[in-house]
């Protein structure tokens, strides 16, 4: 057999190993003998004994020359000397020289004392050599003499090469203990951290390597071998010590030759060499051929196909070989011929190769996954990288030898061949989305360089126009015309073709920049960095585009080329499959169109409907056509002046610090028993306890009579119709929907005692009357008919704000009808008997549903009949069962809300067995005092409340299973039971949602979550019923499987979410969805039916449509997004544990320091003055809780700009941190009061928000402050708010988000980044403006995704 025949044919044909689900895996021969107890000076000196006299190093720049018995003792005398100053085996030595003979004497000395060689580049930074020898724990650095001065005042020891060299008296130290497992070299690479990786290669390792690896290449001691890499490059390796390995003879190449492409084929063929290891791009700059090669050892990067056609010919052989320094310099290779696809050929010998996918689980053969190596070439792992080195180096289940007991992760993408063959498809990080598609790099460029005229390609992604798009960067063949004239690049024009002709249109780069060489690393390698920084020619238009015949298609093919530069444009290609369009860039094209006052009313929908360019121009045409008139410019309302606020706000001030009190004395008032009752020697801790519990009741039910006075007497009977703002009647409705705040209406949800407080309010409600979750803002103006069913988080907002004044409507449903949950209803709406609104639907003043309709849709429209043929009669309701039900409810309620509150009681004994009387007098000293004690209180508290919680949870309540029961049965008030810990723990654990613990407290209630997994808050779980997938991302505020419920009658089904799923802010996913693996479901869109969706589908909407493509975010490794290391996992948990614990330690350290101040109070029986100082105090601790989320905010982040974050980082999650704080700390105790005041606004500003002046908000819904601007005379109603940031890829990309003057925008409305909303746009209500919108002015919009209101209630 010859040398090379191993690389021809596949050495074992790849078969599936036998038992179980198994990987494809190809392995190559089976050589036992290859694999010896053997060292490398071993190697090296067989060779010395066995030819002393053969010339071993030659100096290409001098002539020089070494035999190996010559530099078999030179080695020995550097070996000599590091031994002598204590160098011995298992050590690792640093080696920086110039190139040249000293510098492999240097190297070979080392290995033979015993060490591990840490080699650096000649013109490496001194500073990387120092973070280098530190990590590596180095015994010091060889280095040249000439260089040693200016490491005079380094921290490491240095050895000059010179005094290595000199020779002495007597015998020569000679190694021993050397064995196989003790490293041989150290190589350093790039880190994603910044911080270089060392990679420890083993004897073991690098002595099979040489022998399997030549079995193939056939490299003989009759050879002349070049070397030209960097000893800091492992494919010098293969130079160097192949060589010695047989005997060969090494040329060392001059420094200024290897970067030379015309002057190295000469000085090759010159000077006899007949073996070339090299990267593919040095051989592709090569003017001419060397006749006297033999063999070309390419590897480093792909190889073209056209590079192999130039150079194959009869004598020479070519190979490929494939392998991460982790593996040993290489692990396949292939002979490569101009009849045959390149590809990385066959493991060598011992070596095995296979394909897993994410999970690491076997992928079918031929298809794409992550090529794992196994073998005895497999390292043993990063140097003092544990966490990095558990994260690619398993454990191989499927080994079949000894040698195969590990498997390396390369994070390359690779499929295996029915040859069994490896087809490399470059890095899984150059696995880049461009327009919403997964591009691999590699793919383009290997079509590039098949091009006639292409040398070698690079492709990168760079932002044209703020638009990722792909750019190919060509450095032509070096050829000459019969004249001997260089033969012209390519036109772009015809690569741009003939990549369309075999690459999808995403894939096409829309540039083409050539350069006559492509800047390269050290390595040989392309160097990408450099491409990214040279500036970018002007573009060209395409000559192949369709000439424009009218208005509609010269305004879009203007728009298409700044957009798709260098596309042709044609009546028939597809935005989205030929242009390669995605959600973002239709938003922008619809934006970018909208600037032309005839296309106002222009849409996205337009352009997902009609896709090819000649239908979205007719579209256009349409709405030219049709274009109505704006409405009339925007007039500030004359009841929003400067006077009206001043009056109304000095009313809303002096009623804030009682509104306050209220909310604060839930707690602040069993605090205050509490120890009041613990106060003196002698006094029972479980009878301080027993009263505490009774305040807690008390002040409960206090709160909800306060809440009901408001409503019903405060407000009382009103009349529909409008309001001036800031007026008398706005005043009365603002204080009693701020009375209603500190209610907690929570206890109430989906029980009898719900409908109980709403015909308290005011409500005209009928009999049997389901209700989920819903607010009421004027319920004198609601009527609920016998029978209705309410979801879950319903609002009934027939109160808000427009243009100046505040308008009240009625809202009347009729009998058994049934409103889904994330429903919303404005004022002066009706529904008919026996009518459904579907959940996540609006209905906007003036809309009516008919008696049997369905209505689907923001705003809602018909879908059908209200078909309730499938339900089972009512079930009969009687007095008895109410009765029950309302004792049931009644005591369960607060039982509930006792178990989140006793952990508090531990708390306050840890507290006070660590102080029992604070050492100061100060009460901000105080409060910081008690704060900081009650961090680790805090903490315990935490944790004892979510495991009595799910103790209750488990003993009471067994395993849920799906099934139709009715709502006055056992299963409904266990399941009520379950979404009460639910949703009262969002109050007291608010903070532990949107952490790496909320998938164990969703666990621990039931629900099955799968690894890696990001919950925020989901809304409606059935634990029993969910199953979320691996690495699934669910945003904030998801309606998540709420179960439905109608006609009396609740259904349960199993909701599931694949792997790596993602479901956006305010999405809604009905009870029973099955959404596949890798699905998007929008920001505020309703989940589609189970059997419409697809793996990978992206939906959009309410009711839901299919985006063919989305914006994706790229340019993150993993380890920052889906797999990080240990690093990460540790600092996330200790950031998010701080957030956790601070909330409630401010509020245990601020009533300590309330309770003391009190006191003396207490003690002079002066009560008026103990309550005028608790309201005091219950204020200043709402507005303490705003202040210190502000400092917050300042120290830790600053001031918030575009950018994108990925996850896995400490910007994101300080900035999830502050968010989370502001809305359990600053929001809740604060700023929710202030929602409607003219003093919201200041506050805002100072977090950095933009707000303008005359500016109505009753939201608190912003994050990231800095980046949202509100213009004079805005007004944002309830729910509603600009989302200035987005989680899709786990990447945290945050824009601006501009609000001009005199908008307005109604209930639940949500304003995604990078949008514009015109002055005096009116947004109806659960509107959704997507990315990169533009509202023109003086424009009235509605709907998910937005569209002209009157367009879109007539669809």
């Amino acid at each position: 057999m010859s040398p090379s025949s191993h690389a021809v044919l596949p050495p074992e044909a790849p078969q599936p190993v036998k038992g179980g689900v198994e990987p494809l895996i190809v392995r190559g021969p089976r050589r036992p003998d290859l694999m010896r107890h053997e060292m490398l000076p071993d190697v090296f000196e067989a060779t010395a004994q066995r030819l002393p006299h053969k010339v071993a190093l030659i100096d290409g720049a001098s002539g020089n020359t070494l035999t190996y018995a010559q530099l078999d003792h030179a080695a020995d005398l550097v070996a000599h000397h590091l031994m002598t100053h204590g160098v011995r085996p298992g050590q690792i030595v640093g080696l920086w020289l110039p190139r040249g003979l000293e510098l492999l004497v240097m190297q070979l000395g080392i290995t033979k004392a015993g060490a591990a060689w840490l080699p650096f580049d000649a013109d490496v930074p001194t500073d990387r050599i120092a973070v280098c020898l530190e990590d590596a724990s180095a015994a010091g650095l060889v280095c040249h003499s000439d260089w040693a001065e200016g490491l005079a005042q380094e921290p490491y020891v240095t050895w000059r090469h010179g005094e290595l060299l000199a020779e002495v008296e007597g015998p020569l130290t000679r190694r021993a203990e050397l064995a196989p497992h003790h490293p041989a070299y150290v190589i350093y690479t790039s880190g994603s951290t910044g911080k270089p990786k060392g990679i420890v290669i083993e004897h073991a390792n690098i002595t099979h390597f040489l022998r399997s690896e030549n079995e193939v290449l056939g490299v003989t001691e009759n050879d002349r071998v070049y070397q030209g890499f960097s000893v800091a490059f492992d494919m010098s390796f293969e130079e160097i010590w192949i060589s010695y390995l047989v005997g060969a003879t090494l040329w060392v190449a001059p420094k200024v030759l290897v970067s030379d492409p015309d002057a190295l084929p000469r000085a090759l063929q010159d000077n006899g060499i007949t073996v070339l290891h090299a990267v593919p791009t040095l051989l592709a700059l090569f003017s001419t051929e060397v006749p006297g090669l033999r063999i070309i050892n390419l590897g480093g990067e792909m190889c073209p196909d056209a590079l192999v056609a130039r150079f194959d010919r009869p004598g020479l052989q070519i190979f490929n070989t494939y392998g991460p320094t982790e593996a040993t310099v290489s692990a396949s290779l292939a002979l490569l011929t101009r009849d045959r696809p390149v590809t990385i050929g066959w493991p060598l010998p011992n070596y095995g190769m296979l394909v897993l996918d994410e999970q690491q689980k076997p992928v079918p053969p031929g298809e794409t996954g992550e090529l794992c190596i196994i073998g005895p070439g497999v390292a043993q792992g990063y140097l003092g990288r544990p966490e990095l080195t558990a994260e690619k180096f398993l454990p191989n289940p499927w080994a079949a030898h000894e040698s195969e007991h590990r498997l390396y992760r390369t994070g390359d993408l690779a499929r295996i061949q029915d040859d069994g063959a490896v087809q490399c498809l470059g890095r899984a990080d150059d696995q880049v989305k461009i327009r919403g598609f997964r591009v691999e790099l590699g793919e383009i460029e290997a079509a590039l360089c098949e091009q006639a005229g292409v040398g070698t390609a690079a492709v990168l992604v760079r932002k044209i126009n703020d638009i990722d798009q792909l750019v190919a960067w060509i450095a032509p063949e070096q050829n000459l015309d019969d004249a001997g004239q260089p033969l012209p690049p390519p036109a772009a024009s015809q690569l741009r073709e003939a990549l369309k002709a075999r690459l999808p249109s995403y894939m096409v780069p829309v540039r083409y920049e050539f350069v006559d060489v492509l800047p390269r690393l050290l390595s040989g390698k392309i160097d990408r960095k450099a491409l990214k920084a040279i500036e970018l020619a002007p573009a060209q238009d395409s000559a192949d585009s369709d000439t424009p015949d009218n208005d509609a298609e010269r305004l879009l093919f203007d728009v298409l080329k700044g957009m798709f530069p260098g596309e042709a444009l044609r009546r028939d290609a597809d935005f989205f499959s030929d242009l390669g369009g995605h959600s973002l860039f239709a938003a922008r094209l619809v934006s970018l169109l909208r600037a032309d006052a005839r296309l106002a009313s222009m849409t996205v929908q337009d352009v997902y409907r009609n896709r090819r360019l000649g239908k979205i121009a007719d579209a256009m045409l349409e709405h030219m056509l049709g274009a109505q008139e704006t409405s009339a410019p925007f007039e500030p309302s004359p009841h929003n002046t400067l006077w009206r606020r001043l009056r109304c706000g000095v009313f809303q001030a002096m009623a804030l610090p009682v509104l306050v009190f209220i909310s604060v004395m839930q707690w602040l008032a069993p605090f205050f028993t509490y120890h009041i009752f613990t106060g003196s020697p002698g006094d029972s801790i479980w009878r301080a306890m027993l009263y505490s519990l009774g305040v807690f009741v008390l002040v409960h039910l206090a709160s909800l009579l306060l809440a009901v006075i408001g409503r019903r007497y405060v407000l009382g009977r009103v009349r529909p119709g409008r309001y001036p703002l800031w007026g008398w009647m706005y005043f009365r409705w603002w204080l009693s929907d701020r009375m209603v705040n500190a209610a907690p209406l929570y206890l109430l949800n989906g029980s009898i005692l719900m409908n109980f407080y709403l015909r308290a309010v005011g409500v005209q409600l009928g009999r049997d009357v389901a209700p989920g979750g819903v607010l009421v803002r004027v319920p004198s103006l609601i009527s609920i008919g016998d029978g209705v069913s309410i979801g879950a988080a319903v609002n009934f907002e027939n109160a808000r704000v427009e243009r100046g004044e505040l308008v009240f409507g009625r809202i009347d449903i009729g009998a058994e009808s049934s409103v889904g949950s994330y429903c919303v209803l404005e004022g002066n709406t009706r529904m008919g008997e026996y009518s459904k609104l579907e959940g996540q639907s609006a209905l906007a003043d003036g809309q009516s549903v008919p008696s049997g309709e369905s209505w689907l849709g923001s705003p809602a429209a018909r879908v059908g009949s209200y078909d309730r043929s499938h339900l089972p009669a009512r079930p009969p309701y009687t007095f008895s069962q109410a009765v029950f039900e309302t004792c049931f409810y009644g005591v369960n309620t607060f039982l509930i809300g006792m178990i989140f509150f006793m952990p508090l009681f531990p708390t306050f004994m840890f507290v006070d067995w660590l102080l029992p009387e604070s050492p100061f007098s100060s009460f901000w000293a105080q409060a910081l005092h008690y704060s900081t004690l009650a961090i680790p209180a805090s903490a315990i508290l935490i944790v004892f409340t979510a495991l009595l919680s799910a103790t209750v949870r488990w003993l009471a309540i067994p395993q849920m299973e799906p099934g139709r029961y009715p709502v006055h049965g056992s299963t409904y008030y266990r399941k009520w039971i379950i979404n009460q810990i639910q949703d009262t723990s969002l109050q007291t654990l608010h903070s532990v949602y949107a952490t790496v613990f909320a998938p164990s407290w969703y666990r621990l209630l039931g629900a099955k979550v799968g690894k890696r997994a990001e919950i925020s808050t989901a809304m409606g779980v059935v634990p029993d019923m969910l199953t979320l997938g691996d690495e699934t991302f669910i945003a904030d505020a998801v309606m998540l499987g709420d179960d439905d419920v109608e006609g009396g009658w609740m259904t349960l089904r199993r909701t599931t979410v694949g792997h790596r799923s993602f479901v956006g802010n305010g999405a809604y996913v009905p009870d029973g969805s099955v959404i596949p693996p890798n699905v998007l479901i929008g920001v505020q869109s309703r989940a589609p039916e189970s059997a419409r969706m697809k793996p990978g589908d992206t939906w959009f909407g309410t009711p839901p449509i299919q985006l063919p493509a989305r914006e994706v975010v790229t340019g993150f490794d993993e380890d920052t997004t889906f797999h990080p290391g240990f690093a990460r996992m540790t600092g996330r948990t200790l950031v998010e544990s701080f957030r956790i614990v601070v909330p409630l330690a401010y509020s245990v350290g601020v009533g300590y320091a309330i309770v003391n101040s009190v006191m003396p109070y207490v003690g002079n029986e002066d009560w008026a003055g103990m309550f005028w100082h608790l309201a005091m105090s219950g204020a200043l601790y709402g507005l303490g809780s705003m202040v210190f989320v502000l400092l917050l905010k300042w120290i830790f982040i600053g001031r918030y700009k575009p950018s994108a974050h990925p996850m896995w980082t400490p910007f994101v999650w300080f900035s999830e941190a502050v968010t989370n704080m502001y809305e359990s700390m600053a929001v809740m105790s604060f700023l929710n009061y202030l929602r409607g005041t003219p003093m919201l606004p200041w506050a805002l500003r100072l977090y950095g928000a933009k707000v303008g002046k005359y500016v109505y908000l009753d939201t608190t819904d912003m994050t990231e402050y800095d980046c949202v601007t509100v213009g004079d005379h805005a007004e944002l109603n309830n729910l509603c708010g600009p989302q200035t940031h987005l989680f899709e890829d786990r990447i945290m990309k945050i824009g601006n988000v501009v609000i001009e003057r005199g908008a307005n925008i109604r209930a639940r409305c949500t304003v995604l980044y990078d949008a514009t909303l015109g002055e005096g746009a009116m947004l109806g209500p659960l509107t959704l403006v997507m990315k990169g919108e533009n509202i023109p002015p003086n424009s009235d919009w509605c709907g998910s995704p937005a569209a002209p209101w009157k367009a879109a209630a007539e669809q």
